[in-house]
């Protein structure tokens, strides 16, 4: 009795997805309907293969064939073509449903009636035109109907969009491998038949909420128009888009392994391995270069990102790094899932603080502009005594918050008084306020009316708040370059506050917004560490304490005295040119005209209160970082046609830098 192989079985759909998970490529196989992990498609290369002068002549009977030849029926004269090069010319498509559903002698009335492959596809209630049988014959229609959708295949081409219709096969096949990152699992690598090393990433959004009766097709169009128009390098591009069924999915070709957050948190992810020990710290060096660039050409644009975090912060197999999206296109942050903390830790502190006025029913009415000018009065005889006059009226808030800032798992209260200082006190409190005189300004607090203050200053542009957020995730860069990982960060700057639900729950607050004083104190660790790197000889980390600066300026509490997205993508260009020994970076050379702000100094304090001002004057160098030019290149691989040179630029205004002129100008009227 013969036997029989394994590979003589025909493979079930269970051995397929086994032997598909077993050789690293069970990927979307194991969720997905258990096909063949390779389909053919009937592509346009795949039918003229198909569909020639023999297919056509062995799927007719003898009579049939000897039609072939002849001129058409309503040539009359004016043509001398025959059907068989119509249907080689124009009918293909026809000629194959029609064989498949069993009447290929139906193709000679089909053109005599003037039906080609254009006229695909047909309506369901004109099929009957086609005159299939000699009865109209309802099931045979809708067999045809069926089956045109398999031979009638539109692909998908770059900077284009298609709605599907509801029976139309997609030309798109799965690629089963799975990213490294498992939040980015359930974003879907997909291919084109016939190029499987050209993958996309692939999203789908739903287009109606039929509990709440809302359709979202519309703006799911204009958002995709908008994200278009906000190309970047390093924004994950959205390189097509279609609807079906109810759903709109785009399509990228930024196909990211990791998040900027899994990657740190990975340690040694593949692709960081695959670059040396010494140029993994300029690697990380041209990331920051490249999110700044992204974000100040979003904001010379005059769009906020509104959503920069690590886990909106993609990175490649190539180690190139981008924004998965831009968080203020609302289209694409539905369905998103983040750290159920992360979205709030990385905000900044004027976003978590509630404008809902309260007022205590024992406390008389107090007019704003009294109460404004007693709580001035109580900060300065509060204050320090090394800060000066000048200091807090130079730095006085936009806004006089008192209730507490959000809490990631709860709203904001309306009447609740928080026991931190640094939860009660708003991004544009006094500066002079020391934590002396906290209780003095809680008890006062219960004396104005919040609503009346915040009503006539002006807001914060969340613009800053890009900033803010910006600087967090530079923080987080330089802290995994100094100390390969974040965990002791975050320990360090944790603190137990007490929940809102009761006095008897605590929760652990890991925020920047929250904890100021303690992400002060690390800058001043890393700043040590960096310092003793650069005195031990290598070059690239003797810059690295005059971008802690920048940093410490991005997270100022005062939004309005942060640095734009533009100052700070040319800071760091300054910086890894001149101390760091950068020659070629991979956003060097973009400009947009921008106006100058007021320049700061160098080591300015953001304390619980609100940041303490010294001199104005330039994004100043530490006098031990020395200019020094190396010949490195960009680790990304970015030809650049010139190297970069290191030189102060002259900016003229930009859109986001107008408003931040305008919004101080309302600021100073304010008070």
């Amino acid at each position: 009795m013969g036997t029989r192989s394994y590979a003589d079985v025909a493979p079930t759909a269970a051995t397929i997805a086994l032997n598909a998970y077993i050789f690293g490529y069970g990927g979307h196989s194991l969720v997905t309907p258990h096909t063949t992990l390779k389909q053919l498609w009937w592509t346009d290369e795949r039918i003229e293969r198909k569909v020639t002068r023999s297919f056509v002549v062995s799927k007719l009977r003898g009579e049939e064939r000897q039609f072939l030849d002849k001129p058409l029926a309503f040539g009359e004269g004016l043509t001398d073509d025959t059907y068989m090069e119509w249907i080689l010319d124009r009918a293909k498509r026809l000629f194959l449903v029609l064989t498949e559903i069993g009447v290929p002698d139906q193709i000679f009335g089909c053109i005599d009636d003037s039906w080609d492959d254009d006229d695909l596809p047909i309506p369901l209630e004109n099929i009957e035109n086609l005159e299939l049988s000699y009865e109209n014959d309802e099931t045979l229609n809708r067999r045809f109907y069926d089956a045109q959708f398999v031979y009638l295949l539109r692909e998908l081409k770059a900077e284009a969009h298609i709605d599907y219709g509801p029976k139309e096969h997609i030309l798109m096949e799965y690629a089963n491998t799975l990213p490294p990152a498992v939040n980015l699992q359930s974003w879907d690598r997909v291919h084109f038949p016939g190029r499987p090393e050209e993958v996309f990433m692939r999203r789908k959004y739903a287009l109606s909420d039929k509990d709440a009766g809302y359709t979202y097709h519309n703006s799911f169009l204009r958002d995709v128009q908008r994200a278009k128009a906000l190309r970047h390098e390093h924004i994950a591009s959205l390189w097509g888009s279609y609807t079906a069924e109810d759903a709109g999915y785009i399509l990228s070709d930024f196909v990211a392994e990791h998040t900027l957050g899994t990657f740190i948190d990975h340690r040694t992810p593949a692709q960081f391995q695959r670059v040396s020990a010494t140029e993994r710290p300029i690697l990380l060096l041209e990331w920051m270069h490249c999110l700044a660039d992204a974000v100040a050409s979003l904001h010379h644009r005059g769009v906020p990102h509104a959503a920069i975090r690590p886990s909106n912060i993609l990175v490649d197999h190539d180690n190139r790094i981008a924004f998965a999206d831009v968080g203020s296109i609302r289209t694409f942050q539905r369905g998103k899932k983040t750290h159920k903390t992360e979205t709030y830790d990385y905000a900044a502190p004027e976003s978590q603080i509630s404008k809902a006025p309260f007022v205590l029913a024992s406390s008389p009415p107090t007019s704003s502009l009294s109460a404004f000018g007693k709580l001035r009065k109580m900060s300065s005889s509060t204050s320090n005594s090394s800060t000066s006059s000048s200091t807090g009226s130079s730095t006085r808030s936009n806004s006089v918050c008192i209730t507490v800032p959000s809490s990631p798992t709860t709203p904001p209260s309306l009447g609740g008084r928080s026991n931190s200082m640094s939860t009660i006190l708003g991004p544009m409190s006094p500066s002079s306020f020391s934590r002396s005189s906290s209780s003095s300004f809680r008890n006062f607090s219960r004396h104005i009316l919040v609503s009346d203050i915040s009503h006539d200053l002006p807001d914060t542009p969340p613009e800053m708040s890009d900033i803010y957020s910006l600087g967090c995730v530079l923080l987080d860069i330089l802290t995994f370059m100094l100390r390969g990982k974040l965990v002791d960060f975050v320990r360090f700057r944790s603190t137990r506050i007490q929940a809102q639900e009761g006095r008897n729950k605590f929760r652990t607050d890991q925020s920047f917004h929250c904890n100021p004083d303690k992400t002060e104190a690390w800058l001043d660790v890393l700043r040590e560490d960096s310092e003793r790197l650069g005195a031990a000889g290598n070059q690239v980390f003797r810059g690295v304490p005059a971008l802690l600066d920048m940093v410490r300026r991005m997270l100022l509490q005062n939004a309005l005295l942060r640095p734009t997205a533009v100052e700070v993508r040319d800071r760091i260009q300054d910086v890894l040119v001149d101390q760091c020994g950068i020659e070629r970076l991979c956003c060097a050379g973009r400009e947009w005209d921008v106006s100058p702000m007021p320049e700061l100094s160098t080591r300015d304090s953001f304390s619980i209160a609100t940041a303490t001002i010294s001199s104005p004057g330039k994004f100043s160098d530490d006098g031990r970082n020395g200019s020094v030019c190396g010949e490195s290149r960009s680790v990304l691989g970015r030809a650049e046609s010139e190297p970069v040179l290191s030189s102060r630029r002259t900016s003229s205004a930009s859109t986001a830098t107008a408003k931040i002129s305008s919004w101080r100008r309302a600021f100073t009227r304010a008070r």
